[in-house]
């Protein structure tokens, strides 16, 4: 009898006891969500950019390179040679690394350009296309408003057409190295989207004209005045 009555009570222990999680894991709140951090922020963003291109005054010169040349194998510095302003589009993406620096790849078309003096000896359109690296340097953000300056290296392609004078040079295409330095302010709009407004200084090499007077037109040196969006691509 005593065996049978220690042999109940263990049992009942013991079905306490394997009741006490359960009765413990009722009476305690449900454990937290894991939270799952967001990997699929992305560093690349897409900008379009249209501007004013203001050249400063080129070095022209003409070059008799072959029989029957105009200037009889010789050259000769144009005067007062002039090259309309124009009107440049670009676009392209980069990556901000940091929250201070970014990099960009972009090209850009500038529209085409009279090439003229006013002697009437020269006379012809320049349109130039440009790829640029570029680097920039965010400074800080002042209430959404960060200034920033940058500068680049690329290549500049360019082609003269309608040549009118001198009456001995045709059509021509050349490409040359070209690097920029920019300054400019950029606004938050939204945390994916800024609008940037920059200032370029842009040495773009130097043209070249075909036929047996060669029309070289050098030191091509432009400001270029940019108004901007960048998008971020998570928007997209």
């Amino acid at each position: 009898m005593m065996f049978r009555t220690c042999l109940n009570s263990t049992i009942g222990l013991i079905a306490l006891v394997a009741a006490v999680p359960a009765l413990a894991a009722d009476s305690l709140p449900p454990p937290a969500p894991v939270q799952v951090v967001d990997q699929t922020s992305s560093c690349l963003y897409g900008r379009f950019d249209v501007g004013g291109v203001f050249h400063e005054r080129p070095d022209i010169s003409l070059t008799a390179i072959g029989p029957g040349g105009g200037f009889g194998g010789g050259s000769l510095n144009a005067v007062g040679e002039t090259i309309e302003d124009s009107v440049l589009f670009e676009a392209g993406f980069g990556c901000q690394l940091l929250d201070t620096f970014r990099v960009e790849i972009v090209g850009g078309a500038r529209l085409e350009q009279s090439l003229s003096d006013p002697f009437g000896t020269l006379s012809a359109d320049l349109q130039s296309f440009t790829g640029f690296a570029n680097v920039y340097y965010d400074i800080t953000n002042y209430a959404g408003w960060t200034p920033y300056i940058g500068g680049g290296i690329g290549l500049a392609y360019h082609r003269i057409t309608d040549l009118v004078a001198p009456p001995d040079s045709s059509s021509g295409d050349e490409v040359d190295f070209a690097w920029n330095l920019q300054a400019g302010l950029s606004y938050d709009v939204s945390q994916q989207t800024k609008v940037d407004f920059g200032y370029r200084l842009t040495d773009l090499g130097k043209a070249r004209s075909d036929g047996l007077v060669t029309m070289i037109v050098d030191d091509l040196m432009a400001h270029e005045f940019k108004v901007g969006v960048r998008f971020n691509f998570d928007a997209w």
